[in-house]
């Protein structure tokens, strides 16, 4: 079955007496882009972190939050640095001296910048290996509590699509009966209108009929409905896969609207035509499920 892009993990590790609390969260997106929010303590880990994602997914936009959870007794230790503010004062005159831009330098546009006011965190005396033997874990069960929740949302987005393709397999199937009837029904038309239009002219009646035969063919739909069916046919194997097949559906259902389109611009046929209008909408709400699946 499909497996959405879509879903949402937590985990829990302690180091020492502080716990640490890991969120990740999956979004669409075509290919794989893994952000990482970290404590200052773990900024060496993000290579293996993004590595350990990668292994669970290979598309979507992942955000992994990886931070100590303050306890609501504890002292929030904000720092001041007025050394700092004083350098981004003196280049925001400098700016403003050299550049003639409006307005004025105040405490608000000295605290838009990071690392003025901050929270001091205290460092642990555990080295990159330690961290990583501690948050593993709790990563990886935020990552297995994700993939899941991907794997019930992708059956549900299965069973829609699979839906969908019988119906709009039936209607395809309705056309192939119709479309005999309707090519003759073409033939006969195109030989009352020329035969209206030459009353008065002599004209040779094999050579029209040849004419009206040749003009008639080109409304045949038979080779674009042998491919709609197997489009279809394709597409259902494809979504029974556990492999990440959303790029090829996404292909796949643009090849059936090219081909369903093609045929309600040759079938000049009213009831065709409202059937070719049901499966294009039915297309599309594929296409958006397709959208969100890997």
């Amino acid at each position: 079955m499909l497996r959405s892009m879509t879903g949402y993990g937590c985990g829990e590790a302690f180091i020492g007496e502080k716990k640490v609390v890991t969120e990740v969260r999956s979004f669409n997106y075509r290919f794989l882009d893994v952000s990482v929010r970290i404590s200052r303590n773990f900024f060496l880990l993000e290579r293996e972190i993004k590595k350990l994602v990668a292994s669970y997914t290979s598309r979507g936009k992942v955000d992994v939050i990886i931070q100590f959870e303050s306890p609501q007794n504890d002292d929030l230790n904000i720092q001041l640095s007025t050394s700092r503010a004083k350098q981004i004062y003196g280049l925001l005159q400098q700016i403003k001296k050299e550049t003639i831009i409006p307005g004025d330098i105040n405490i608000s546009t000295l605290l838009s910048f990071r690392d003025i006011i901050f929270k001091e965190e205290e460092e642990e005396d555990i080295d990159d290996a330690g961290y990583w033997k501690a948050i593993k874990p709790s990563l990886e069960h935020a990552l297995q509590a994700m993939k899941q929740m991907q794997d019930t949302e992708g059956e549900e987005i299965s069973k829609d699509i699979l839906q969908r393709l019988e119906d709009i397999e039936k209607m395809a199937g309705e056309i192939e009966l119709r479309a005999p009837e309707s090519l003759v029904a073409r033939k006969q038309a195109l030989k009352q209108r020329v035969k209206t239009l030459c009353e008065d002219v002599g004209v040779d009646e094999g050579r029209m009929l040849q004419e009206i035969a040749i003009l008639a063919d080109r409304g045949d739909i038979t080779e674009e409905l042998i491919r709609t069916k197997s489009h279809i046919k394709q597409f259902m194997q494809w979504v029974d896969t556990q492999e990440p097949v959303g790029r090829k559906l996404d292909f796949l259902i643009q090849e059936i609207n090219r081909e369903v389109n093609t045929i309600g611009a040759k079938a000049s046929d009213s009831e065709i035509s409202l059937m070719v209008v049901v499966i294009k909408n039915e297309l599309e709400k594929i296409r958006e499920q397709v959208q969100n699946v890997m």
